[in-house]
């Protein structure tokens, strides 16, 4: 008996899920090096030593009540993302936004930064019931509100950091976050308003959605203020977290200007060129201290202190994510068998 023929497949569906593998891959190598590249080169122009024997005056009293202000900003950030969420037009529960952020938070400790954390969330809101769609313009409007806060938070050091106004360069890192915000608010409501006949394309109309989105958060000042004051508060806590180590080493500052260096550090910080963070946290952080004079050693043993915590804290929150993921699949499939 003659067998059949198996079914002809295009080489191009065949090997797409091993392409965008492999990419995925290189786009991860590349990040891991990068990140690796910066960390090595700024631990190169400090004392090593005075950074070891910095970390090694953190006692555990101060490490646990740093993580613990690190899960109080998580689950504001929960929060957060609830009342985002409710404005569109597939609401969350708080329990879903919560877990999605402890999800989120262990993601973004191992992972390149933010963009891995927000995919995760994305898959998080898909499975608790959102469209593709309303899932991406919830969580990237989330993501905007907590960058508006980090960037009013960093502005302020205008008024927490005296010398900012006669320093040049302290003045760019803390201020011009703002206006690059901004302009980027600027082009995303352009987008908006004149690429709508594009809206029959697939990649625009999500953009297009969010468009409408902030300008409808625009429109409801209250709901804007809410939810902008929530990411304010939850950087209070990581601003808690870096002041509660910063003490611990020595470091005299006050916890306002912390606030403000805080903020600065985690926005530069945001950019995905590093896994966790590492490298770019630590470069900025000691070029934003020495601009206000810190010695550079000890803001790098602040900065590696911070992100051992944050890996911690992702460590923490993933087990409870996955704890929590397991106790509700277990009980669907109770509830689905025959009584």
């Amino acid at each position: 008996m003659l067998e059949k023929p198996a079914p002809h497949r295009p080489a191009a569906a065949v090997s797409a899920p091993s392409v965008s593998r492999r990419r995925r891959l290189i786009e991860f190598a590349i990040t891991l090096i990068a990140g690796t590249t910066l960390l090595a080169g700024t631990l190169y122009f400090v004392d090593l030593n005075a950074v070891m024997e910095g970390l090694r005056k953190i006692g555990y009293g101060a490490a646990i009540l740093a993580g613990v202000l690190a899960i109080g900003q998580v689950f504001l950030c929960g929060f957060r993302w609830y009342l985002v969420s409710r404005q569109t037009g597939a609401p969350l529960k708080l329990s879903d936004t919560t877990l999605g952020y402890l999800e989120a938070t262990f993601v973004n400790a191992f992972f390149p930064t933010l963009i891995a954390s927000d995919g995760a969330r994305v898959l998080r809101a898909i499975g608790s019931g959102a469209s593709p769609t309303y899932a991406f313009v919830g969580v990237v409007t989330d993501r905007i509100v907590a960058l508006c806060g980090l960037a009013v938070a960093s502005a302020a050091g205008i008024f927490f950091l005296p010398g900012a106004v006669h320093n040049p360069f302290l003045l760019m890192a803390i201020v011009g976050i703002l206006p690059a915000f901004l302009c980027g608010l600027l082009v995303l409501d352009l987008m908006g308003r004149y690429f709508v006949r594009l809206s029959h394309w697939r990649i625009v109309r999500p953009f297009l959605e969010l468009a409408s989105y902030v300008r409808q958060l625009r429109q409801m000042p209250k709901l804007t203020f809410m939810v902008v004051g929530v990411s304010v508060a939850g950087h209070m806590f990581c601003a808690g977290a870096f002041y509660v180590l910063s003490q611990q080493l020595g470091i005299q500052i006050g916890y306002w200007p912390m606030f403000t260096l805080a903020a600065t550090i985690l926005v530069y910080a945001a950019v995905p060129i590093s896994i966790g963070g590492w490298g770019i946290r630590e470069a900025v952080t000691a070029a934003l201290f020495g601009l206000v004079g810190y010695a550079p050693a000890t803001a790098v043993a602040l900065s590696i202190a911070f992100g051992l915590l944050m890996s911690a804290v992702g460590i923490v929150c993933g087990v409870t994510a996955l704890l929590i993921t397991l106790q509700r699949r277990t009980a669907r499939l109770k509830g689905a068998l025959p009584s």
